[in-house]
């Protein structure tokens, strides 16, 4: 692996590391090599749930897992562009090998590497022993790194599973700019319904619909690629989530936060959930300083923002606009759609919980 180590050395390449599970010796290797300081601007092997969960912004719903690969490698580009210049990119690896305590479903390596133009994935599935184990995924990353980075056309694993998401210039540019985009339409006075939409599902279209006939708008999906406590969505996640909301019309945005879409989208109606709206009249989301969230919500009155606030179930509760404490300034934006008009218990994160529920029943 030296002379693998050396080529990237002096490629123009460098990157920033989040490995956990198994695959660090690949750092050793790395780190082991004159010129590993061209490369390596960090590596880091957040092994603990807590680690992991800070480099993600929260616990991730499986750590060994492909989303969870693809968000330690957004995590890692985003925090080498930091840097400034170009050529940069993000690796993220997730395992669960073999150890001396049993365990449930297979041996298996998640991981990806992020860059500016294209998001990289691969899996793999091992069954030998520790030692063994770590030896084959080492060659595998090397493998994955030679092709994506060197462009060599050397050929994976028959075990290795692969994708890649090629970014349009839009998309590059939502990650890497600032700018937002759409198929059609003026981006002023519209209806529109924002979420991460992991996954979609017929709770977020009854919603729109329902919107549609009180404010007599036409109505829109909105996703962002940034967040503004977790890594961007990745390009093949975001090619995902597009996928899944056809043939309903979306904006894609960098927008991370409502008083950036309100600069975006000035007199927009936003549909949200009562958890929503909550979360934007919480201190902790700005920083616990009063000041900055009455300017934040100063500029959504003047950018004339409104809010359509669904109620929802949280824990044994439904919880409505009603229930809550609000700032008034923030209260005034918003008009509140009683239980009796729409009510309809789905949730994404419990589609997620069930969908890996029903995951582990299989493999155990």
């Amino acid at each position: 692996m030296t002379e693998r180590a050396q080529q990237l050395h002096l490629s123009q390449w460098s990157g920033v590391f989040y490995i956990t599970g198994g695959g660090s010796e690949l750092l050793s290797e790395m780190l082991q090599e004159p010129g590993a300081s061209n490369t390596v601007l960090e590596g880091t092997v957040p092994y603990s749930e807590r680690s992991l969960g800070e480099v993600l912004g929260g616990a991730p719903d499986q750590a060994c897992s492909m989303p969870t690969a693809r968000a330690l490698a957004m995590a890692g580009y985003e925090k080498a562009i930091l840097h400034g210049g170009s050529d940069y990119f993000g690796f993220g690896c997730t395992a669960s090998l073999a150890t001396n305590r049993e365990k449930k479903g297979q041996h298996r390596a998640h991981w990806a590497i992020q860059t500016a133009k294209d998001t990289f994935c691969y899996s793999a599935v091992y069954s030998a022993d520790r030692v063994t184990e770590e030896e084959q995924l080492l060659e595998d990353l090397w493998d994955s790194i030679d092709s994506a980075l060197l462009s060599k056309n050397n050929s994976l694993s028959k075990n290795v599973e692969h994708k890649r998401a090629n970014a349009s210039d839009d998309w590059s540019k939502l990650l890497n700019d600032k700018t937002y985009r759409h198929t059609d339409s003026d981006s002023d006075g519209l209806l529109l319904l924002p979420g991460s939409f992991n996954p979609m599902h017929r709770g977020h279209q009854k919603m729109l619909q329902n919107a549609e006939k009180i404010s007599q708008l036409t109505g829109a999906f909105e996703i962002s690629i940034k967040n503004a406590e977790k890594p961007s969505l990745d390009y093949l996640t975001l090619s995902e989530r597009l996928e899944q909301m056809q043939p309903y019309p979306v904006w894609v945005t960098n927008a991370a936060t409502f008083v950036e879409k309100s600069r975006l989208f000035p007199s927009c109606t936003f549909v949200v959930g009562v958890d929503t709206i909550k979360r934007i009249g919480e201190a902790r989301f700005y920083n616990n300083e009063s000041q900055l969230m009455d300017t934040a919500l100063k500029e959504l009155k003047r950018n004339k923002t409104r809010f359509l606030v669904y109620g929802r179930v949280q824990g044994q509760h439904f919880e409505s606009l009603k229930d809550l404490t609000l700032p008034d300034s923030l209260f005034l934006l918003c008009e509140e759609v009683p239980e009796n008009q729409f009510r309809l218990d789905l949730s994404s994160t419990q589609l997620r919980q069930d969908l890996l529920t029903k995951s582990h029943d299989q493999s155990a």
